[in-house]
Parts: C-alpha cells; structure tokens; sequence
C-alpha cells in the first residue's frame, strides 16, 4: 500500500488518492478500470466528507476501483466547473444536492410527456455533477460539484448509499460550501494527471485505459475559451452573446487558468446572460448588450464604495434572514428612516451615483438588470414590461432589489453584472428580496403605520399606502417579522387576492 498523494488544500478543498492492493482475483474484478483498487479521501473546509463508520471503526479515505471516477472527472468537467443553472424550474433556495435530490422524487413518476422530459433533464444533470454518478457501485456521499457565479459551490446530503455492507455508514452531516474556483479545479486537474502518471497497470488493456483518460485530458486542455464559456450559457445563447459582444465592442474579458481549462472570472456579458430564460430574442440581447456597453468606463462614487461588501458570498445560510439582517444594517448606516413616513429608494440610489435607467423589453421574465464595479457606472435598468414594474411600488421594490445585488452580489473581482428573473439563481433572488422587503419596510415605519391591536384588512391597506409598498408584500412582511400568525396572513390574503396589489 502506498502513501496518499495529496491535492489542494484541507482548509478548502483537498482530494487524495493512492492504488491499494486488490487480493481479489483479476477475472473477478471490473474489466474496466480492475487494476484500479485505491482509495479517494475528500476533505472540505477541514470536513472529511468520505469519512464513514463501519462496526465502530472509523476510516476517512473510500476504498473501490477508482478509474470511474476519473474519467467522469474528465467526462464532466466542463460542466462541473461551470454550469450552474439546473436543468428544471427551481423555486428553492436549496444548495444542488438538495434541489436535485427534491427534483428527482417530484418527477420521478411523472406519466404525461412534459413530466418525463422534466425528469430526464434532471437526471441528466444529476448524472453531470453528483459525485454518485461516477459509479453506481461505489459507496461515496451525495455530494454535488457546480458553478455558482464566480464560485464553485459543493454541497452534500446525509443520505446513505443504497446498498451499503452490513455496519457501514457515511459518517457526515448536510452542508454546503462556497470555494474559489483555483481551489477546486486546480486539485482535481492534479489528481487527474498523477493516475496516468502512477497507474499500476499490468496488461495491454489496462494501459490502453489510462491512455484513453489522457487523451481526454490532452483535448480538455486544448477546449477553447469560448467552449467554457457555454457551459455556463444555456444551449444557443454562447453563440449569439458572442455575435452581440462584437456588435457592442465588447471584448471578452474572462480569465482562463493558464494550466488548467477553467475559467476562474466569468467576462461582465457571460455572467449576465447566465441568468436569462434560454430562449431570449435577439432584439433582448441586443438591448441588454448595448446596456453593459455604456455602462462600461465608469467609475462610482465612494459614497456607494463605502457600503459595498464583496464578502458576503453565496447564501448558504437562510436567504430571509441574511436579507434582513443586511437591510437593518444599512438602514442603520443611512440613518433611516428617521422621521420619514416611506423610504425614498430613488433618493438613496441618487445620493450614491446609481444610475437608474427604464427600457421595454420583449421579454416579460427581466425584472431588472444590475451593473457596478470595477470600470463600470453603477446602473440599474428597469424593464418596464415586466408586471413587476407595472406600478409605482412595483418599481420601488425592483430598485431596492437591485440595490442589494450592488451592495452585495459582487464577484471576486468587484464587479457585478446581474440579471434579476425567473432564471436567476433562486437562493440570491429570495436574499435580494428579503433585503428590498425590509428596506422599504422597516420596523420603524411598521409600527409607525399599523395600530398595535387588531390589523385589519383596512389598516393594512392604508399602511401599504403610506409606505408606497404594494400590500401582498406587507402581509408577506407582518408574518415574516411576527406581527401577524399564520392564520392571520392566510386571511389577508383571502382578503385581498380579488384585489390586484
């Protein structure tokens, strides 16, 4: 048995693998990849996420034929690193492994043709990015690797395998973690490359496997910059973002690693694009490009500057809460709101050289696009199409969306191009509107506006009022902040549903 040879780092993300001996019998082993016994270790933030107990012994690295989970290393890995919408409609904030997981038990059953589609396409991105799928016969976590922005995000479940030995079980809790891209790319690339290196062949047929691997390193290697770049887009999309990018001027500025196909810093138009319906229309992001375009060679003021916190990271935590706590605090920063009756979004936005801009789109799905950071003027685009920005309070919440995304939603490079929709990534769109909810609606001006006693339908309304927010999202707000139980809300509801608010 050899000495693990080590990837990256545990504080991050660290893999480490060694070749074992097999005293199985050769003919009884996998015939591909049977010269490959081994052991993998995965260790995250210091977690060991292969740590597992079997009869009250506990061993940190998996043993099994390890070449499966090489080449799908190598198969996936364009989309392991750089596609992060799902393949299916997803309303919850969840990290990947918990949102395929939900996917795959609601569709799983599907009868009708749209529900068998469904289902295929979320096996089909499981299969791209659950370490699971790397060998059904393995005994690892349910673990999933993806892109998250600018990030990579891996994120696991409790779940055990489905046929695990007598005694055996997977000794980690749930969770989930935020990791710059170089932290898990260039580790995985490492590894990749020590198998063909160290591989313990002993036939013809077993080195014909190991070449067949690096020969797909050698063609990822050469994948082109704009082939990453798809792997974040939606099918189709790369190809005319590209067109509209020479169009506007554009030049693409994403950052590829030097030694590794990766792409650590998405260009400013990828990035936006990523969060658009697949199927947007040429005139859209036409507009959309031109928009990133005079934005380009600005500066912002240090007003906004002071505020921005590029730290916050990918919601890990409740979006709800971490929106909340955000909000109070700049609220607190602002000095609002005073003695003021409703919040003046547009104000603020004046007082920190946010542009604010209203363009028509085609779509109705783009509730608003946010621009800010490095050599950019700091924007916001309303697309007035939407029935979101129908009304005034409408508008005002989008703003105050946008706002968040400026002050929070910032790359690893300062930098922001962000499209709020219904592809937008769930879990940041619910953190975004928790924060607008509390801006506009502080517990100043609730307690302000409602009587202490019974909350009727009519104080209600006349509180909405004078808070310019659209009454559905103060009854959203009184239960999120518990000034009314669940009974009272569904009632308010039931009140005002004939009323469109």
């Amino acid at each position: 048995m050899t000495a693990f040879a080590t990837f990256g780092d545990p504080a991050r993300f660290e893999i480490a693998v060694r070749w074992i001996d097999d005293t199985e019998p050769r003919e009884r082993r996998p015939r591909n990849g049977g010269w490959s016994a081994g052991e993998v270790r995965l260790t995250i933030r210091h977690q060991v996420i292969t740590r597992y107990n079997r009869n009250d012994t506990f061993t940190d690295a998996i043993a099994w034929y390890l070449l499966p989970l090489f080449e799908w290393f190598a198969d996936n890995w364009v989309a392991l690193l750089h596609e992060e919408r799902f393949a299916w409609a997803e309303n919850s904030a969840a990290p990947a492994a918990i949102a395929a997981s939900m996917a795959l038990r609601r569709t799983i059953d599907a009868e009708d043709t749209a529900g068998q589609e469904t289902y295929a396409a979320v096996q089909g991105w499981w299969s791209r990015h659950a370490l699971r799928a790397a060998d059904s016969s393995a005994l690892y976590p349910d673990m999933m690797i993806r892109r998250l922005s600018d990030d990579i995000e891996i994120s696991w479940t409790a779940r055990q395998p489905s046929f695990p030995p007598d005694g055996y079980r997977l000794a980690l809790a749930p969770g989930a973690a935020t990791l710059g891209v170089k932290d898990v790319a260039e580790p995985l690339w490492e590894a990749l490359a020590w198998v063909g290196v160290n591989a313990p062949t002993a036939n013809a047929e077993d080195r014909a496997s190991v070449a067949a691997l690096e020969q797909k390193l050698a063609r990822l290697r050469d994948v082109p910059l704009s082939a990453l770049e798809s792997g974040y887009l939606a099918t189709g999309l790369a190809e005319r973002v590209a067109s509209v990018r020479t169009m506007c001027g554009l030049p693409d500025t994403s950052t590829r690693m030097q030694s590794v196909p990766a792409i650590t810093k998405f260009d400013d138009a990828v990035l936006m694009f990523g969060g658009v319906r697949p199927d947007l229309g040429s005139a859209d992001i036409e507009a959309l490009a031109w928009f990133l375009s005079s934005c380009k060679g600005g500066s912002e003021q240090m007003a906004l500057s002071i505020l921005v916190d590029p730290g916050v990271g990918a919601p890990l935590t409740a979006p709800f809460d971490e929106g909340y706590d955000l909000a109070e605090a700049l609220l607190e920063q602002l000095g609002l709101p005073g003695d003021a009756t409703a919040i003046d979004i547009r104000r603020i936005l004046s007082d920190l050289g946010v542009t604010v801009e209203e363009i028509r789109l085609q779509t109705t799905t783009i509730r608003g696009v946010a621009l800010a950071g490095v050599d950019y003027r700091p924007s916001i685009l309303l697309n007035m199409t939407s029935r979101y920005n129908a009304l005034p309070v409408g508008q005002r919440f989008t703003l105050a969306h946008e706002l968040f995304h400026i002050l929070y939603d910032r790359g690893r490079a300062r930098r922001l191009a962000h499209v709020s929709g219904a592809w937008a990534c769930p879990g940041v769109e619910k953190r975004a509107n928790a924060f607008a909810a509390m801006l506009l609606m502080p517990r100043d001006l609730v307690r302000r506006s409602l009587p202490e006693t019974l909350i009727t339908p009519d104080a209600v309304a006349r509180a909405a009022n004078i808070m310019q927010v659209s009454i559905s999202a103060l009854v959203e707000h009184l239960y999120n902040i518990g000034n009314i139980d669940e009974c009272e809300r569904d009632e308010l509801r039931e009140q005002f549903r004939a009323v469109k608010v």
